[in-house]
């Protein structure tokens, strides 16, 4: 990919990442240099797109990934910190912790994290996340229960 391509890509779609990015992470700083991470992993993959979805749904896809494993991987380095340092001492809370479902996020298993956050943050219906993903709407509604029935246990 050229210059020229990259810098048309980046116009094109940089906008679109990064709200993604920010609604997910809910930290503006976070969220731009997710930008970033996204557009280095696209352009390295973009000889591999096979054009099977549109490139917006295969950016909307990779930022969310991303985004995913940015809070998990939040986690762990906190946890890793909090087992270091004293108990009295509290380790600061990130933007990430906003709210529990964040902790839900990082403890289920990715398939299960994407479904919820297409239907219940982007509002997509059952046909659009089946469509997204490349699986059937009864696998998406069986995603969402066991997401539901994961989400009453934990919270």
């Amino acid at each position: 990919m050229d210059q020229a391509s990259m810098e048309a890509l980046y116009r094109t779609y940089g906008g679109m990442v990064l709200r993604r990015a920010r609604t997910l992470l809910g930290d503006e700083h976070a969220a731009q240099d997710m930008v970033q991470e996204v557009f280095m992993k696209a352009i390295r993959a973009f000889p591999s797109f096979r054009g099977e979805s549109s490139l917006t749904t295969w950016l909307y896809q990779v930022t969310t990934n991303h985004c995913l494993n940015a809070i998990r991987d939040g986690a762990r380095r906190r946890r890793a910190l909090e087992r270091r340092m004293p108990a009295h001492e509290p380790v600061a809370e990130s933007a990430e912790d906003r709210v529990g479902v964040d902790e839900l996020l990082r403890q289920l298993p990715r398939e299960l994290c994407e479904v919820a956050v297409y239907y219940y943050v982007d509002q997509m219906n059952l046909d659009e996340i089946s469509s997204l993903l490349g699986i059937s709407e009864r696998t998406v509604r069986n995603l969402l229960r066991d997401f539901r029935d994961a989400a009453r246990e934990r919270l």
